[in-house]
């Protein structure tokens, strides 16, 4: 080399050098920029500043099929690149048509994980500036995946937040456990699909209510909790049947959605009224183990407008109970396909004592797919108290042991001891002699100056208060044994239920007129 070129050739390596310096203090910038990314367009300007560093006019970044940014239409023409390589001066022009020259240019493309980055603009990139576009897209390719990564670790903290939230909101509405009503033994089990699910219970002032929404997680907690809301409303309406079909009919229709619900309401003495809507059958579980259903008066709420809903009386003597349950129960399968089904729940329900009822019943399901949510309800009037349940046969001749039966629950000094007989025997009789009853089951409690009694019997419908009565004062064989029943009953209710006539009464002493002065 002649001393004359010596100073073009320093010019020259001290150029590389600067240029070289410029990168390294690039990629010392560039690391923790590319640690800090929050978004895509933060790694365009790293781009856009790496070609600028190298003097090159255009650059731009491809993410998940996507151009960020401007680019022009024959980079959208090309094809990702299955590893970095440099188009070359020839096979791209670029410019911008009648306001300059169409110009030959080399293209630099450099693929990453989810997309890859592309500058032109120049006849040919050095192998230094090639080494630094390939740096930086693995430092990219990095950063943009720890950006991702960040997002989805956000997104599931909030999703787990919310969750959190809902299944709090949720379960403050469907608690995992309820006031036990005084004179009762209460079990619940609660055991949703997911973090929350549709299946609900919870208390209002008597009331005590389990149900379903459809559907399943947030949705289905929304309603539910709207629900309740609704029933406490409802609750303390004139017209149970009106408020509810008002406050929610619309919306859940609105929505696809529907609800049921089993509401009892539940008294001290052992009466309850069971309202059904759309439900599965609740259970009434004597103490001997028979069963007595109460299905569904109306279709589920949101499906129909509620128009009318029947509300049945039952009277729970000690040992009875009432069995509520959601579709979880029957509709889980085993391993061939075959639900658990309505007919094993009754079976299971009549041969076990109610309060094995949960435990057997969870127990029974270890070999079933549970893929709904399960809620179990299980109110027992109290098993130690003092009462009587007899089953007689259709025979006038049975007249005495019905009325040593009805001594077995009340003491003889109860005051309402004697009309009780009095009434007993009239409606064994008529339940004989009209109804052609072969078998009549008594079943009889006390509650202070009241005496509760069930009569049922299997004869033919024969609702004995349709009957006409007689006058009082007049001792004749039809009609005064019915006024008799009138005057001691506070309550007297009728019910044809699984071909039964089912009869619940209130029994008290009459009031007798006061002596004229």
């Amino acid at each position: 080399m002649s001393l004359a070129e010596t100073p073009d050739a320093l010019t020259e390596l001290l150029d590389q050098v600067a240029d070289l310096s410029d990168q390294l203090v690039f990629l010392q910038r560039l690391i923790p920029q590319a640690l800090a990314l929050t978004d895509e367009s933060q790694a365009t300007e790293l781009v856009q500043q790496a070609a600028a560093l190298i003097n090159t006019p255009g650059a731009a970044l491809n993410v998940r099929g996507a151009w960020l940014g401007d680019t022009p239409g024959w980079l959208r023409d090309l094809r990702p690149p299955a590893h970095a390589a440099v188009l070359p001066a020839g096979s791209v022009h670029t410019g911008a048509p009648f306001t300059g020259a169409w110009r030959l240019t080399s293209v630099l493309a450099v693929p990453l994980q989810d997309g890859w980055l592309a500058l032109w603009g120049k006849r040919d990139f050095l192998a230094g500036e090639r080494e630094l576009i390939h740096t930086l897209a693995q430092l990219l390719d990095a950063a943009l995946r720890a950006m991702v990564q960040r997002r989805e670790a956000a997104r599931y903290a909030m999703q787990e937040r919310d969750r959190r939230q809902a299944r709090e909101v949720w379960r403050a509405v469907t608690p995992e456990a309820l006031r036990t009503p005084p004179g009762y033994h209460l079990l619940l089990h609660s055991q949703p699909a997911s973090d929350f699910g549709g299946d609900f219970q919870f208390q209002e002032a008597e009331w005590l209510v389990a149900g379903d929404v459809s559907g399943k997680g947030l949705p289905a907690a929304i309603i539910t909790a709207m629900f309740a809301s609704a029933f406490t409303v409802a609750a303390r309406s004139t017209s149970m049947n009106a408020t509810l079909g008002e406050a929610l009919h619309d919306h859940l229709e609105r929505s696809g959605a529907f609800c049921t619900l089993a509401a009892m309401q539940v008294r001290p003495d052992g009466q309850l009224r069971v309202m059904n809507v759309g439900h599965p059958p609740v259970l009434l579980r004597r103490a001997d183990g028979s069963l007595e259903e109460t299905r569904a008066s109306a279709p589920p709420l949101g499906t129909f407008p509620l128009l009318h809903v029947e509300v049945e009386r039952v009277w729970l003597h000690p040992g009875d109970a009432l069995l509520v349950y959601s579709d979880g129960l029957f509709e889980a399968e085993d391993a061939a396909g075959v639900p658990f089904g309505l007919d094993r729940t009754r079976q299971l329900a009549s041969a076990v004592a109610p309060t094995s009822f949960i435990r057997q019943a969870v127990s029974g399901l270890r070999d079933y797919a549970v893929s709904d949510d399960l809620t179990l309800l299980v109110l027992q009037h109290d098993p130690g108290g003092r009462g009587v349940q007899r089953h007689l046969p259709g025979d006038l001749q049975a007249l005495a042991t019905l009325s040593e039966a009805l001594r077995e629950a009340v003491p003889p000094d109860h005051p309402a001891l004697m009309p009780a007989e009095l009434a007993v025997t009239e409606l064994f009789v008529n339940a004989v002699r009209h109804g052609g009853a072969r078998e009549v089951t008594l079943r009889a409690h006390t509650s202070g100056d009241d005496i509760l009694v069930t009569l049922s019997d299997d004869g033919q419908p024969f609702d004995p208060r349709q009957q006409t009565l007689g006058a009082g004062g007049e001792l004749r064989e039809h009609g005064y044994g019915l006024l008799i029943v009138q005057r001691c009953a506070r309550e007297w209710h009728y019910v044809r239920k699984q071909h039964l006539n089912r009869q619940t009464l209130r029994l008290r002493a009459p009031t007798l007129p006061a002596p004229p002065p």
